[in-house]
């Protein structure tokens, strides 16, 4: 962030409370108003975005239970099994025995479920590549060039979220 990989240190994670906590802010807020302009450069979809990061996750991960949905999403489980109701009515998810469990259920996503996501995923590219013409070539390298880091970082946000919650559940206790 404040220094370049090759420099000395330059590959690890400002520490707390150094001058880097201002460029870990300006990441934060450039990533929230990125995904927020994300959302309304596209048509908007027939599901929310809880809905649309659900049929995501079960397209990519493959079937999940609802138990690892509700903490994967930070609803309630009630919240998650009507919601996975409303996807399996639509004809986007279905519910299945865990073959591990027999008394657990695992949901997956269909064909037409997995269809659905990646035309919004088409759709959100579209969108932001009709954009990019606006960006010069060296800003348009740089974000394509941070592609596989943010991916990293999505992908890791999960635990980095629970870790935060027991820790603030923690210091209330």
């Amino acid at each position: 962030m404040t220094a370049p990989p090759d420099a000395p240190g330059g590959d690890r994670a400002p520490a707390p409370g150094t001058g880097a906590a201002e460029d870990l802010t300006r990441l934060a807020v450039a990533l929230e108003r990125a995904a927020s302009w994300v959302r309304r450069t596209t048509a908007p979809a027939e599901w929310n975005l809880v809905a649309l990061s659900t049929l995501d996750a079960l397209d990519t991960a493959g079937p999940q239970r609802v138990s690892d949905l509700v903490a994967r999403e930070s609803i309630s489980q009630p919240g998650m099994t009507g919601l996975v109701a409303r996807l399996e009515a639509a004809g986007l998810v279905t519910r299945g025995p865990d073959p591990r469990d027999g008394r657990a259920t695992l949901v997956a996503a269909t064909e037409e479920g997995s269809a659905y996501i990646r035309m919004r995923h088409r759709l959100r590219a579209g969108a932001v590549a009709a954009h990019l013409e606006a960006l010069s070539a060296a800003e348009r390298h740089a974000l394509l060039a941070a592609v596989p880091a943010l991916t990293r970082l999505a992908e890791l946000a999960p635990d980095t979220h629970d870790a935060t919650r027991r820790s603030r559940t923690e210091e209330g206790s």
